[in-house]
């Protein structure tokens, strides 16, 4: 292994298509700053792990497996509600696509994910769990506090039909995420 590895859950085509259309039609797309993550990169990060090895990766994928077998809530759907930054809107370094997940249905996979990445020895998370998914890295950090606040998406439903632990892959066209395993809900 040589890249960064975490568990998400992916986006559909139909979800990718929707929520860059949106975006678009909303006059956030011309505004994004930064680095922009493109859309086949989408994703919701349940639980950022770093590097692993690939022994680490398939102990992972095994205790995942079986954790979710035992407690997984199923499948559900959740939707992209409005814009936000890291750490802050007024100095971000990250502009994100807030998730509504009025079930509870990430944060409970996020718990699971960091419950197994625990079990085979990776550090507890150490920050509560945000649902998000990344539209940017801004360097130097900038205010965004116009972008955010002003800014109405229309909802973008995203189903939650699986988790899958990526591995993050230098390519000569940028940073792409490559699929290990596949948990399907």
């Amino acid at each position: 292994m040589s890249g960064n590895v975490f568990l998400a859950v992916d986006l559909t085509d139909t979800s990718r298509h929707a929520l860059a259309s949106t975006l678009s039609e909303s006059g956030a797309a011309v505004r994004i700053p930064g680095r922009r993550t493109r859309p086949n990169n989408w994703h919701i990060t349940l639980r950022f792990l770093g590097e692993a090895t690939e022994v680490e990766t398939d102990r992972l994928a095994e205790r995942t497996e079986s954790l979710l077998k035992l407690f997984a809530p199923g499948r559900g759907a959740v939707s992209v509600d409005g814009l936000g930054a890291f750490p802050r809107p007024a100095k971000a370094t990250v502009l994100f696509a807030s998730i509504a997940d009025r079930s509870g249905l990430l944060a409970a996979l996020a718990g699971i994910c960091d419950e197994a990445a625990t079990d085979v020895g990776f550090e507890p998370e150490g920050r509560p769990f945000v649902p998000h998914l990344t539209l940017s890295r801004i360097r130097p950090p900038r205010d965004l506090r116009s972008l955010v606040d002003r800014l109405e998406l229309v909802p973008v439903k995203i189903d939650v039909t699986a988790v899958t632990m990526f591995e993050t892959a230098e390519t000569p066209n940028g940073i792409t995420y490559v699929p290990l395993h596949v948990h399907e809900l």
